[in-house]
């Protein structure tokens, strides 16, 4: 057998695989238009629909959601002290995929990490002090419906000046001040 006829038959023979290959086979070609795609069909009673992890969470605040509050009561570098409670309340609706998640006004409680007043030393100009007086706080819970949900948050440290005179002061939170915390975590409301 000569080359080029070799060479022909080689190449009906690959373009007819290629073709029977592209085609479905010919029992199913009838059903063609009527198959259902895997999302199409109803989940079976004994498990989970596959798209469920698709559809987003309406009770999980993720990791990051910015927390706006304002405050209930003062917070002062003077008188706090670590593991101080504070109050505060939602002071924007926390909205994730259309879905209000936290209304206006949920009650939230914070926490102080750390806290020092301010040096109040004034002796001579080798004996004053210029420290002034600090605060970190951080949001622990919030009440979601009758129940408390434990949060963790981005902390808030906020430091007073040193003044002009070499005395320092304190940092004070009053009533109805705002602060934004950040979920550090992701919160199930649930």
């Amino acid at each position: 057998m000569s080359s080029q006829y070799r060479c022909a038959a080689v190449l009906f023979l690959t373009l007819a695989l290629l073709s029977a290959c592209g085609r479905p086979p010919a029992e199913n070609a009838a059903d063609s238009n009527t198959q259902k795609l895997p999302f199409d069909r109803s989940p079976r009673p004994n498990g989970v629909s596959p798209s469920q992890s698709l559809i987003p969470s309406t009770t999980k605040l993720p990791e990051g959601t910015p927390i706006p509050v304002r405050l209930r009561t003062v917070l002062s570098s003077a008188s706090a002290h670590a593991g101080d409670t504070f109050s505060a309340t939602i002071e924007e609706p926390v909205v994730i995929d259309g879905q209000t998640l936290l209304d206006r006004g949920t009650s939230a409680t914070g926490r102080v990490i750390e806290a020092k007043a301010a040096a109040s030393s004034r002796g001579g100009l080798a004996e004053s002090s210029t420290d002034p007086g600090y605060l970190r706080v951080v949001l622990v819970s919030l009440d979601v419906g009758d129940k408390k949900v434990m949060v963790y948050t981005s902390s808030i440290f906020a430091k007073g000046a040193a003044q002009k005179d070499r005395s320092s002061k304190n940092i004070e939170f009053g009533v109805d001040r705002r602060l934004n915390f950040r979920l550090a975590q992701t919160v199930d409301l649930q």
